[in-house]
């Protein structure tokens, strides 16, 4: 197992990475909430354009973990929360995890279903979701 410290490194250099590459779509990441929107707007955009089949699997990889990245990142800058390195439930695979308030959440794997799945896997949609949970879990802990 990878210790905190490390994956946290991880997930940031993969975030940046993200902020870099969304130039290249005219979006700005800031770390905000709303540049969720400007996200969301880039994968659709990308599931578009993936080839017929797909992309390999690598770079579908690395999308997911870049992407998913800097939408956790978003999320812990906001409501705080630790990255590990998870086994995904029901799977045999391990995973970026974000862990906030007694939370888990998968971004990679939200960002491969929002790429592969479609629209009903709109990412701003899951952030207001999530957004409003975690907004309940903080308000009952004060």
């Amino acid at each position: 197992m990878e210790t905190h410290d490390s994956v946290s490194a991880m997930a940031d250099t993969y975030a940046h990475k993200a902020v870099v590459i969304a130039r290249e779509f005219n979006a700005t990441f800031d770390y905000s909430e709303n540049s969720l929107m400007e996200l969301e707007g880039i994968l659709a955009q990308l599931a578009l354009d993936l080839p017929p089949g797909g992309p390999s699997s690598e770079d579908l990889t690395e999308m997911c973990k870049m992407w998913g990245s800097y939408f956790g990142e978003v999320v812990r800058r906001r409501f705080g929360g630790e990255w590990t390195i998870e086994t995904y439930p029901g799977k045999q695979f391990a995973t970026l995890t974000l862990n906030v308030a007694g939370n888990k959440l998968f971004p990679s794997m939200k960002i491969h279903r929002r790429l592969t799945a479609g629209e009903a896997d709109n990412i701003w949609t899951f952030y207001k979701m999530v957004k409003t949970k975690l907004e309940t879990v903080a308000g009952k802990v004060q």
